[in-house]
């Protein structure tokens, strides 16, 4: 069955290749030469295909098409055996002697969670040419039509990622997969940055508004998406690079899908390219502590090992939300679930997710649909005024959602962590946020242009900790045992001055890198690597008399909110879905952007 650009397919995924070396091992893993978009290699040679981006994920299909079975599309030359993962266990369970086309049916059996490839040359060396996986069947039709993807891609002082984004998504091999991008531009400089040709596209669609964070860009986005009813749209961020096949795949599995489907797009690390940081997100409903399925919370390196290794990545995982990195809304979505909470930074995408299962939509996220982006450390969300909207958000989105009180217990344990950690600033922050959720949700209505200054001001009167100069003569990492006498030190050093002693100082290189068992029981730590701006940041140095303080401060909060708190749900359950209306919206964006 040929391919015919412009005719909707049922191929579920095709052979995905890339140019760039770094990137390669989530790909294929051997040296083969890539021409035309084939692959080919020597006499004798090999190339395995069970990699992130070409082994197949049938147990994920099943799951969202129902039973059935997938058939297997070749083209090339040489034998391609065929591998299935059953129970964890690798086996080959076809072999192909390829000379031209061939095709194999296989089943979604509840045994095999994987099927790859994995393609032996002969003596006049192989060629694989096409490796296409289609819908065989299955309890479900598909509810889609004929469509094209609406990208929405908010951007903030990132010109050349914004336009070097769209030269990607208006490029050829995605011309039958996306209609059309909407960029919201509130940096203002966009039109002028080098490249800027890239906008006149008649498939592009500038807005241009204020600096409204992530929620604003992206419910803008979605407002400007309704124009276009019957597609679904794609929410994407600036800095996030989405695979061109990954993007085709999502289109193809909502259209099929027998019920509308939220996908999400797994992490790979921008910094780390063969690094998985995130495949199928979750909400953990006691603490509300919201973070990856499967034990992948430290990241996985996919260029290794065959897919029946890879534990951390498993059918039976339900996402409960998608981050708005890369997540595919099908058709209709947007106005039967609204629009963005306004929560100018984080928990938007979330909260999206609790309100979309609430509708009945279905969330799930598929190994194979991956962007690159860089990872939160490198971000460093934790002690800038990013962390003001980050707890806030948090908090308020639990109360909203009537989460009971452990929310607030794992909010207090942290700040003891953070305090006991001589991470005082972040503790100061988490308290303004705490404030802000005990004042009641009134800031749903008017804090999108507020909170970034509000939290900016926060940070600046932080006070600047003096370096006292104690040689580092400590090590980052400590064992259990290292742990415990810590902890015993970090609540000693409450009331103990500080003085040099052995172990008492540490370095390391930035705070991406500092976890709270790195400052606990020290007296200082120390950064070596400078910023963006070029500056070494402010040690860390422990006050016992301010540690004393903030531990007042956040046990006084925490108490007045675990009082309040039956109230603070009812008042948020209540503001929240006004909140996220389309006259809400209206009214913030006024008349302060225009389209071009």
């Amino acid at each position: 069955m040929a391919y015919t650009p412009g005719v909707p397919t049922n191929d579920l995924q095709r052979l995905a290749v890339t140019s760039d070396p770094r990137r390669r091992a989530v790909y294929w893993r051997g040296a083969p030469e890539v021409r035309d978009g084939a692959l080919r290699v020597g006499p004798g040679d090999a190339v395995d295909l069970g990699t992130w981006l070409n082994a197949a994920p049938v147990g994920w299909w099943r799951e969202l098409l129902g039973p059935g079975h997938v058939r297997l599309r070749l083209r090339g030359r040489g034998t391609v055996s065929v591998w299935a993962s059953e129970g964890g266990t690798a086996r080959r369970v076809d072999e192909v002697r390829l000379d031209g086309t061939a095709e194999r049916s296989l089943p979604r059996t509840d045994a095999v969670d994987w099927y790859w490839l994995r393609l032996e040359a002969d003596e006049r060396g192989g060629v694989l040419e096409e490796a296409t996986w289609t819908s065989g069947g299955g309890s479900g039709r598909g509810h889609g039509r004929e469509s094209r993807v609406t990208v929405v891609m908010p951007t903030f002082g990132r010109e050349a990622d914004c336009l070097a984004q769209v030269r990607r998504l208006l490029s050829e091999p995605l011309r039958d997969t996306v209609g059309r991008v909407v960029v919201i531009d509130q940096g203002g400089g966009l039109t002028a940055a080098p490249g800027a040709d890239a906008l006149d596209d008649d498939r592009v669609v500038l807005v241009e508004q204020p600096n409204l964070g992530g929620s604003g860009g992206y419910g803008r986005g979605m407002v400007e998406s309704l124009r276009w009813p019957d597609d679904p749209v794609l929410l994407l961020d600036d800095d996030a690079e989405i695979e061109p096949e990954s993007l085709r795949r999502i289109h193809v599995l909502g259209r099929l899908s027998p019920r509308p489907t939220i996908l999400g797009t797994g992490m790979l690390s921008a910094e780390d390219p063969t690094t998985l940081v995130v495949l199928t997100d979750v909400l953990r409903p006691r603490t509300f502590q919201a973070g990856p399925a499967g034990g992948l919370g430290g990241g996985a390196d996919v260029a290794h090992d065959d897919p029946a290794s890879w534990t951390f990545a498993r059918p039976s995982d339900r996402a409960g939300y998608t981050g708005w990195w890369g997540t595919y809304l099908p058709a209709g979505t947007v106005a039967k679930v609204g629009l963005p909470a306004p929560y100018f930074l984080k928990w938007d995408d979330t909260e999206y997710g609790l309100r979309a299962a609430r509708a009945g939509l279905r969330i799930a996220t598929l190994p194979g649909h991956v962007v690159w982006h860089p990872t939160w450390l490198a971000k460093g969300t934790s002690s800038s005024w990013s962390a003001v909207p980050l707890h806030r958000n948090r908090v308020a989105t639990a109360a909203a959602y009537g989460a009971g009180y452990g929310v607030l217990v794992d909010s207090l344990v942290h700040q003891v962590k953070h305090v006991l950690s001589l991470q005082y600033a972040t503790a100061m922050l988490w308290d303004v946020a705490l404030a802000e959720v005990l004042g009641g949700p009134g800031w749903l209505r008017e804090d999108l242009t507020a909170v970034r200054p509000r939290a900016q001001r926060a940070t600046d009167a932080a006070p600047t900790p003096v370096d006292p100069g104690y040689v580092a003569d400590g090590t980052p990492d400590r064992g259990a045992a290292g742990l415990a006498a810590a902890a015993a030190r970090a609540v000693l050093g409450l009331v103990v001055p500080v003085r040099p002693r052995r172990g008492g100082c540490v370095e390391i290189d930035a705070p991406a890198d500092l976890g709270w068992r790195t400052g606990l029981g020290r007296d200082v730590v120390r950064f070596t690597a400078p910023t963006g701006g070029g500056e070494v940041p402010a040690p860390l140095v422990r006050d016992p008399a301010a540690a004393r303080r903030a531990l007042r401060r956040t046990l006084g909060l925490h108490w007045r909110l675990a009082r309040r708190w039956r109230a603070l749900r009812t008042a948020y359950a209540q503001a929240l879905p006004e909140s996220v209306t389309r006259e809400a919206w209206d009214g913030r964006f006024g008349d302060v952007s225009r389209s071009t």
